[in-house]
């Protein structure tokens, strides 16, 4: 994967959308709706609602009008990645966005032109025809039909996958770029910038996102530098790092992988298990697991599903093994076995399509009874019990827990439901990269609200997670973390260290040099068994330098 073509690629390809939405966005903002230009009329109330998303009280709102251009560029940026990505993995029954070989034009409309439109599109035929075939004005023709292809198509997987493909808003439409066909548009840049190869792993994904958002996370850096903390809505932006495969693998082979040897010991799963450390000392206390389903995993900071892609392959190896059959695998594990969470909505999309990809992938006909992931975007739904969770994330544990209905035909209750779930379970293995913030960085609310919760680890946010992280771990699971270093080493964690070393036992653990991360400090990736340490307790310990990772930044191997 060439992350330095991927990060060009999304970073400009922003920047063009918000200029492409921008001055769409101005244009209509301008007009007399009491005297629409003709081709407008019939779209008076999605111009009312766009001039309404970026004012108030009638006037221009700065803050809502910048917002709602972010909004509706990232939707189109979303739309457009997720079907690249669809299209080469041969997900689309017909390439959506990209051409056929050796053609400009993409296949879909190739197709359409020829007379084969999908019974599934929800697409008025007579007008594709008519505009087609110019017996209808239009300013050009071959978009119009085209971005009627495009926008059915998203519509059509809004019923498969709710979560990434939300039905396009009317002014939404009007806001797609006008030009998606020519050799300069941004449906060409984006088949230019996301390779075949790039897209041969659903890890391309993550690695978009967290380029897309780089210039944001710059910018309240920067804010940060002059003493403005981070609130809530750039707290993704401020502490998303992308993990790297290896360290995902380390994870968790170490956790889950650990926990199903312990109970199989004589699996072929260690065979496809590059990171994994034996036990030198057999133990018979471990947590008892008898059957795949009994494996539960959640990332309560999952950001765009890393870890839980990979928890994805390794399951579907241990199920494999116990003799499921393919078409029930993917389901048995959305449903059982993976969880996860985080404050940012894009991030937790993400994570949904990620998985979903996955099981797709895995089994072509999934999309026939497809199954919905365990994962949420954190909301506080207008409850007492979930009051500042996009601030806290998943350090909030409901305890007061009301009665939420939002109204029989509403979503939310089925997600409120699944985020208590989440939140107030225990599982087999937690894991995760969790945010990184010193309490300098913190807003006042959720400074206090560490200090008040975990006093021992209130200094950074990602001594919080690990405190967090046994809370919902099972007695004899597994809680395996990359974090920064420091609280290995300096005199505020050193209640922490004192209480984690005490109750629980490390298992494994690589310490990171300066840059191994990609970051100027060194960082900490622990896996550590819910028990008490003893006389026999032993763990296996890493030292990895800069020069133990090859061109790719992947390790070498570890010694």
């Amino acid at each position: 994967m060439n992350k330095s073509v991927l990060k060009k690629f999304a970073t400009n390809i922003r920047i063009e959308l918000l200029s492409l939405v921008k001055t769409k966005v101005d244009y209509f903002l301008k007009l007399d709706i009491s005297n629409l230009p003709i081709e407008f009329k019939s779209h008076e109330s999605s111009i009312k609602e766009i001039i309404n998303r970026c004012t108030t009280a009638e006037k221009l709102d700065k803050t809502k009008y910048e917002d709602f251009i972010e909004e509706v560029a990232y939707t189109w940026f979303n739309r457009l990645v997720a079907l690249r990505f669809m299209d080469v993995n041969d997900i689309t029954d017909t390439k959506v966005i990209s051409p056929l070989d050796g053609h400009i034009i993409p296949a879909i409309f190739t197709e359409a032109k020829s007379g084969n439109i999908s019974e599934d599109l929800n697409i008025d035929r007579t007008q594709f025809f008519n505009i087609l075939d110019k017996k209808v004005e239009s300013k050009d023709g071959d978009n119009e039909c085209y971005k009627m292809l495009f926008i059915s198509t998203c519509n059509y997987y809004s019923s498969i996958m709710p979560f990434m493909f939300e039905s396009i808003s009317d002014y939404s439409e009007l806001l797609l770029p006008d030009d998606l066909l020519s050799t300069n548009s941004i449906r060409t840049k984006v088949i230019e910038g996301m390779s075949e190869e790039n897209c041969a792993d659903i890890e391309v994904i993550g690695w978009l996102y967290q380029f897309y958002i780089s210039e944001k996370k710059d910018d309240v850096f920067e804010k940060l530098k002059k003493n403005v903390k981070i609130t809530p809505s750039n707290i993704p932006a401020a502490t998303q790092l992308f993990t790297p495969h290896w360290i995902v693998k380390y994870m968790v082979e170490n956790s889950l992988g650990k926990l199903w040897m312990l109970n199989h010991p004589n699996s072929s799963l260690k065979d496809s298990m590059k990171y994994y450390i034996d036990e030198d000392t057999p133990t018979d206390t471990f947590l008892k697991i008898s059957t795949p389903q009994e494996l539960t995993l959640i990332d309560p900071c999952c950001g765009s599903g890393h870890v839980l892609t990979y928890a994805f392959d390794l399951l579907t190896l241990i199920y494999e093994e116990e003799g499921y059959s393919k078409s029930e695998i993917p389901t048995l594990i959305l449903e059982n076995n993976l969880f996860g969470c985080d404050i940012d909505k894009r991030a937790a999309t993400l994570a949904n399509f990620a998985l979903t990809m996955k099981a797709r992938l895995y089994h072509r006909r999934f999309f026939k009874k497809s199954t919905n992931p365990n994962i949420v975007e954190l909301q506080e739904f207008g409850t007492q019990e979930f009051k500042g969770i996009k601030n806290f994330g998943s350090l909030l544990a409901p305890k007061d827990i009301q009665s939420f209905d939002d109204g029989i035909f509403s979503q939310s209750n089925a997600q409120y439901d699944l985020q208590l779930k989440i939140l107030t379970s225990t599982y087999s293995c937690v894991v995760t990269n969790p945010p990184y913030m010193g309490g300098k960085g913190m807003n006042a609310e959720l400074g206090d609200f560490v200090k008040k919760n975990y006093p021992d680890s209130k200094s950074d946010l990602f001594a919080v997670f690990m405190e967090r992280g046994f809370e919902i771990t099972k007695d004899l699971g597994y809680m395996a973390m990359i974090t920064m270093q420091s609280w290995m080493f300096l005199s505020s964690y050193e209640k922490m260290r004192e209480k984690l070393l005490k109750n629980y036992s490390i298992s494994t653990m690589a310490h990171l040099d300066n840059m191994v991360m990609g970051i100027a400090f060194g960082t900490s990736a622990t896996v550590f068994n819910k028990k008490k340490p003893d006389a026999n307790t032993k763990g296996v310990y890493f030292k990895i330098n800069l020069d133990d990772l090859d061109e790719n930044r992947e390790i070498r191997g570890l010694r």
